[in-house]
């Protein structure tokens, strides 16, 4: 299994989840983008056992108290969600449908008073301990994914150089997102992947990839002329610092792969397996 540009364990990754396969066709539809899954008694071990593994939960300090998300916390949910998981994988026990996971959101269900591992739950709204659920949203990843190069000039784009500078500062998940246009539309689809090339200063480069959670669709022209463009709605990740220099400078980029005009043209361009074979490489 590759994530975008390495071998990886999914394993390490991901936590599979077993549903019904009407679920699976609905996700790869789009008609469902959230799993939920709630944390209870009865996969709470579970949690606490691999909590150095490749599960969900991690947290810096273990409750002394209570055990796994029964602890309360004051109302606040009292884990981190584990930064390397990157992947739901969801299977009806014959199929199967990998996901990545590009946004997590947290809910507290009932609250209570902890009297003991196995003893019963007696509602309180008061207590001090409560059973957490977990929204995953969920794009599916495609067996063969396309991989477009989009451009970024911050002296002309509409999306400025303080821009992204707020939208690494407020990253959830590791992710941030946009909405950017595409020239090269017609066989892209959500599920294909990206490269964001800054062009036009002395920080060009490669300086964040990521996925589509859109097919491309029209709108008015970012420009503010007449013309309508395609745009694709995305989740950018692996940023480079803001005024620093691109995760791949261009003079890496022009030594490496010189048949790609690095500096110029549309945004939006679909990529040759070969020039994606190297970009992983470099990136």
């Amino acid at each position: 299994m590759k994530d975008n540009d390495k071998e990886v364990n999914i394993d390490e990754l991901a936590f599979s989840v077993d549903v019904d396969g009407e679920v699976i066709e609905k996700v790869r539809t789009g008609d469902i983008t959230h799993i939920g899954l709630q944390i209870n008694e009865d996969n709470q071990r579970l949690v606490l056992e691999n909590i150095d593994g490749h599960l969900i939960l991690i947290t810096d300090e273990m409750p002394t108290t209570y055990h796994s998300c029964y602890y309360y916390n004051g109302g606040v949910f009292p884990y981190a969600i584990k930064k390397s998981l990157s992947f739901l994988v969801l299977s009806d026990g014959e199929e199967s449908c990998l996901t990545r996971i590009i946004g997590v959101t947290k809910e507290p269900g009932i609250r209570f008073n902890y009297q003991g591992l196995g003893k019963p739950v007696v509602e309180n709204p008061q207590g001090d301990s409560c059973v957490w659920h977990l929204y995953f949203e969920v794009i599916p990843v495609p067996k063969e994914p396309k991989t477009y190069l989009m451009r970024w000039n911050p002296a002309i784009s509409s999306y400025t150089e303080k821009d992204y500078e707020e939208c690494v500062a407020n990253m959830k998940n590791g992710m941030f997102r946009l909405n950017w246009s595409i020239y090269e539309w017609e066989e892209a689809r959500k599920g294909d992947l990206f490269y964001m090339m800054r062009v036009g200063d002395d920080k060009a480069g490669i300086v964040f990839n990521g996925q589509f959670i859109s097919d491309p669709y029209p709108a008015d022209d970012w420009a503010g002329t007449t013309r309508r463009r395609m745009y694709v709605d995305m989740v950018c990740s692996n940023p480079s610092e803001p005024r620093s220099l691109p995760c791949i400078p261009l003079e890496k980029l022009q030594e490496a792969i010189p048949s790609i005009a690095w500096s110029k043209g549309h945004s939006g361009a679909l990529l040759p397996e070969d020039v994606v074979t190297k970009l992983k490489e470099l990136f």
